[in-house]
């Protein structure tokens, strides 16, 4: 067999093979009655995604498959392998976690017990959620507990993240089948930069919190550092009614060596008594008082005073209410705009 006879029968089939990857090609470029399972049995892209739709609006069918899914990391987009698969991890920072100012000091006296799947002996879930889209978008890494556990009565500001609305809040709990506790740490991205991190235990703010940015100069740095007890200022000057600590019956507020911040006081069993905000040993703003039990209203008496420690004025009694919540006394004479009260009347 000469040299010529193979090389026209080696353009022969490569001839053959060119016809049958064209007829190949425009067999997938062809659109119309496309079947749904190919001859070979296989599945075709749309039938991956239809089983991919099913199972998105599966999980979100009901509270049980709604916390599941927002437990595995799906939470507005955030990147993280969950039931539904591998999430879209466009627009977050390549080295999430990794990002730390060369300005920043570690924290010698940490009060942090944090492994991966634990903080403080309690067990927690990673989640991580994306707010906004692009070059601005917004990244907070946290935890949660595990399983939702009642938080302190003592202390006004719990934080929690509600996977329906995917956000962090800091409202009274009023479903808890919704709530999820934050617990461990946690920390705040704006595009790659590093905003705030800091630890939460059982929904209040704990330890050293650190809050970054620019200065007038343009360079990034330390901005501004608080330290807090389980949701107290760490300098707080807090008394018991037993020796062994657990109920507590006054919180002083205390930051930076001044009396300053939310005053609380309670009643024995627990029942808030008292509170109002403290400027420099001054009381200020809208302060109020409670029974300790009331069939309607817990709310007894809302005292005004002086807008900061400059404007230091006696307190004047606005309302004041019996323990089913009538009103027995109102000031019609207060001759100025009282402040918003933001906490809710019990």
């Amino acid at each position: 067999m000469n040299k010529s006879f193979l090389s026209v029968l080696g353009g022969f089939i490569l001839l053959i093979c060119a016809q049958q990857t064209q007829a190949q090609t425009d067999s997938l470029l062809t659109t119309s009655k496309a079947p749904l399972i190919n001859k070979s049995g296989q599945k075709t892209v749309l039938d991956e995604l239809n089983e991919k739709k099913n199972k998105i609006k599966e999980a979100f069918s009901s509270k049980e498959n709604l916390k599941k899914a927002a437990l595995s990391g799906v939470s507005a987009g955030a990147g993280l392998s969950s039931p539904l698969g591998d999430l879209n991890t466009d627009g977050l920072p390549s080295d999430l976690g990794l990002k730390v100012l060369k300005s920043r000091k570690k924290n010698k006296k940490t009060v942090n017990k944090f492994s991966r799947n634990e903080y403080e002996g309690i067990a927690v879930t990673r989640i991580a959620n994306r707010l906004g889209s692009g070059d601005k978008v917004t990244v907070e890494e946290f935890y949660v507990l595990k399983a939702y556990q009642a938080p302190s009565v003592y202390v006004r500001d719990i934080h929690w993240f509600d996977y329906r609305a995917h956000r962090i809040l800091v409202t009274p709990i009023k479903d808890k089948d919704y709530a999820q506790i934050l617990h461990g740490p946690y920390r705040r991205f704006k595009g790659e930069h590093l905003e705030e991190e800091g630890y939460y235990y059982m929904g209040t703010k704990h330890g050293r919190w650190e809050k970054y940015g620019r200065d007038v100069d343009g360079d990034e740095g330390l901005m501004d550092k608080q330290s807090y007890d389980k949701g107290f200022p760490a300098e707080s000057e807090i008394t018991y009614y037993d020796v062994a600590k657990t109920k507590i019956k006054e919180v002083i507020p205390r930051m930076h060596g001044h009396y300053t911040g939310l005053y609380r006081s309670f009643y024995e069993g627990g029942q808030l008594k008292e509170e109002g905000n403290m400027d420099d040993s001054v009381r200020v703003k809208l302060w109020r008082e409670y029974h300790q039990f009331g069939s309607g209203s817990r709310t007894k008496r809302d005292i005004q005073y002086g807008a900061d420690k400059y404007e230091a004025v006696e307190g004047v009694v606005l309302r004041e209410y019996d323990n089913r919540g009538k009103l027995i006394y109102e000031n019609k004479n207060k001759g100025k705009k009282e402040e918003e009260q933001t906490t809710e009347r019990f």
